[in-house]
């Protein structure tokens, strides 16, 4: 009996000893997680750890002169003028593109007679990049008009639908105005 009293004695002994090790461990990484922050890494570093932040702090020259400051020019830019857009795109051949309402549709909503174009108007000109070419594409948008419910008094029209520029839903009308779409320059 001596004998496993004297084992479990050097037992316990050598487990109180880890515990005591766990426990400065847990320690020494809780303060490391949740300690005071500095952006200083040094205190982090482990031994036989590179670090990849300090590069150059190791091998720059603690004494070194800080280079001088030199002024620099402003960049002017060129004003843009009223009309320049349309000086740009002069001489490229032209398309129209024109849209309409299919005649299934051309129906009055109110009284179900067919609907008369009544005129068409200009909602933007695209220019469009085929490799090696330009293209500048004029928009029109026709308009309808019921006669039948005109002659009544009650004056019905409707426009076809124009699809957003290159079939891409803008959160804003500020790209209509545009020369090319981004993905074509």
């Amino acid at each position: 009996m001596p004998d496993t009293e004297q084992e479990y004695k050097k037992q316990i002994k050598e487990l109180e000893q880890q515990v005591r090790l766990f426990r400065e461990q847990v320690d020494f990484l809780t303060r490391k997680l949740y300690g005071t922050k500095s952006e200083k890494t040094s205190a982090l570093e482990i031994e036989g750890q590179m670090s990849l932040f300090n590069e150059m702090e190791s091998c720059a020259d603690p004494d070194a002169r800080e280079s001088d400051l030199v002024a620099v020019e402003k960049h002017l830019r060129k004003r843009k003028y009223a009309g320049q857009r349309e000086k740009l795109i002069k001489d490229i051949p032209r398309s129209k593109v024109l849209h309409t309402i299919d005649e299934s549709e051309q129906i009055c909503e109110r009284c179900g007679s067919a609907m008369v174009k009544v005129c068409e108007v200009f909602v933007r000109t695209e220019v469009q990049f085929i490799p090696a070419s330009l293209k500048v594409l004029d928009h029109y948008q026709e308009t309808y008009e019921c006669r039948t419910c005109r002659k009544n008094g009650t004056p019905y029209m409707e426009k076809s639908p124009v699809p957003s520029p290159h079939g891409h839903a803008f959160p804003c009308d500020c790209f209509h105005d545009r020369m090319a779409h981004p993905s074509e320059v």
